[in-house]
């Protein structure tokens, strides 16, 4: 695992070549110079394997989809990059130390983030509206600071939890996270707790809404994880455009009779052929741990939500032992994701250049003034 301040490995040196190969699309960004000027480093593009990590019901499955990932890049010489709960840290140490062990061990990235009953998640965060300024910031550092109570919401203080409990368990800093809160007062407090704590990376556009003239922005000290477009979801032709009209989970289409039309290296090579951009797209590939080996809905949405669409939360205390709103996925439907995700794994390696949020912070740095600036973005939906 890559760590701030540790020896040079293997990937480290990898790292620095992605930042050399980025300077083409950044110097040619900053003299407003053509597409092909811009990519002259032949650099198709540069794609990045976000895996959030959340599923707490089917804590072995979930471990063991994590080894197998890592497998998966390594085979490849790639890195993925893990977002990983303070839950979930909890249950791999206490039931599955080796996904800590090997995640340690290994050259992948550790990022953050927030699923309910969490202060921050979206319809769990009523109360910090009657917080001033600086009772926001304290309650937002503790929460940061002692482990989530899974069935109340509130803190167990006489346990670490939290970022700093994940920057501890695996002796590195998280670089990105996510902050699921749509109000711009908490995302902006939250933003300044986190990097005071290390963060680096921040996701404000989820899945596209990056600048072609600025692909790299700060706010409140932190880099807007930039991405172009994502190969996470779409609307096949004739297909119903999908909840919220963002279209359907790739991994959901696999066995329907268009599933042709939702292979993820076909629509990446789709979105690439039409790619005009100024310089090399900056691209996300988001995955959930979960949706390897479950289906139909989040796991836990039913411990915490009265309905599988995650809009009307349940009263506290959750029952942690309510109705599991996922079903496992059949053999031949789990085979088949997995073999759609290694050929995009495979595609990447040989034809982009695969970072991580940590690279990307590398990116941005070398850019410099042509590419720093600072800013605001509309937050977009989260799943």
């Amino acid at each position: 695992m890559m760590c701030e301040g540790t020896t040079v490995t293997r990937s480290r040196l990898r790292a620095v070549a992605i930042v050399i190969g980025a300077a083409g699309f950044i110097g040619a960004m900053a003299a407003g110079t053509t597409n092909a000027a811009a990519q002259s480093d032949e650099t198709k593009g540069y794609i990045t394997f976000a895996i959030n990590t959340h599923d707490w019901l089917h804590v072995d499955q979930s471990a063991d989809i994590i080894l197998q990932l890592i497998e998966l890049y390594e085979k490849h010489g790639v890195r993925g990059d893990f977002y990983l709960t303070a839950p979930m840290t909890h249950y791999y140490t206490e039931s599955r130390p080796d996904v800590i062990r090997r995640l340690r061990e290994s050259d992948m990235t550790i990022s953050f983030h927030i699923r309910p009953p969490h202060i921050l998640y979206p319809k769990f965060n009523g109360h910090l509206r009657e917080l001033d300024d600086d009772q926001l910031a304290k309650t937002l550092r503790d929460y940061e600071t002692y482990r989530l109570d899974m069935t109340t919401g509130e803190l167990l203080r006489d346990q670490p939890g939290g970022y700093q409990y994940v920057a501890e368990t695996f002796g590195c800093k998280p670089v990105a996270l996510g902050i699921p809160t749509g109000s711009p007062r908490e995302r902006a407090a939250a933003r300044r707790n986190y990097r005071e704590l290390g963060a680096r990376v921040v996701v404000e556009h989820h899945e596209s809404g990056t600048k072609l003239d600025h692909p790299f922005e700060w706010v409140d000290g932190l880099l807007m994880r930039p991405s172009d477009f994502s190969v996470t979801r779409w609307s096949a032709p004739g297909d119903r455009p999908g909840r919220r009209g963002l279209g359907s989970f790739w991994w959901n289409m696999v066995s329907v009779p268009s599933a042709a039309d939702y292979n993820p290296t076909v629509y990446l090579k789709k979105r690439l052929a039409e790619w005009n951009g100024p310089r090399a797209p900056i691209i996300t590939c988001l995955i959930h741990e979960n949706n390897f080996f479950r289906a139909r809905s989040t796991p836990f949405a039913l411990i915490y939500y009265a309905d599988t669409r995650k809009s009307r939360p349940l009263e506290r205390p959750f029952d942690l032992a309510g109705p599991d709103a996922s079903v496992a996925r059949s053999p031949e439907n789990r085979d088949a994701i997995w073999k759609a995700y290694e050929q995009i794994i495979a595609y990447a390696a040989a034809n982009l250049k695969v970072v991580t949020s940590e690279d990307i912070v590398k990116m941005a740095e070398s850019a410099g003034a042509a590419g720093r600036t600072s800013g605001t973005a509309e937050r977009q939906p989260s799943d």
